[in-house]
């Protein structure tokens, strides 16, 4: 069972936090401080990311509907999807060092990825 250290008041070094005046919006502002900063080009058919600490993730936009099946069996999460690619892309340690990557930013990448692969598809078909 996890416990909750307390803080001792008298402690200098304990900072201290304003509980009584936290609202919505500073929690939404807060909440938006800390979103990453991950953003991606698209270069010949390939997706490529950069994340908040420039590290670049380059994935092509072209599945084969193989692949594609294999995905979905693998893992229903996107992050794992796009794991998957990575592996099959660039190898294991790739997707190893991937894995490895903040959950928020992770998912924010693979997120954008799988946008950008549906907004390939949906261009196909314009109405």
């Amino acid at each position: 069972m996890a416990t909750a250290k307390t803080a001792k008041t008298t402690d200098p070094e304990v900072p201290e936090y304003d509980f009584d005046n936290w609202s919505e919006d500073k929690e939404t502002e807060a909440i938006l401080a800390a979103v990453p900063d991950v953003k991606h080009i698209i270069v010949e058919r390939r997706f490529i990311g950069r994340l908040s600490d420039g590290t670049i993730v380059e994935v092509p936009l072209t599945l084969s509907l193989d692949e594609v099946d294999e995905l979905q069996a693998e893992g229903a999460a996107p992050v794992d999807q796009f794991k998957s690619i990575l592996k099959k892309v660039h190898g294991d340690q790739s997707a190893a060092d991937f894995g490895k990557r903040d959950l928020v930013e992770g998912a924010i990448l693979a997120e954008k990825y799988f946008r950008t692969l549906q907004r390939v598809q949906q261009a196909a078909f314009p109405e």
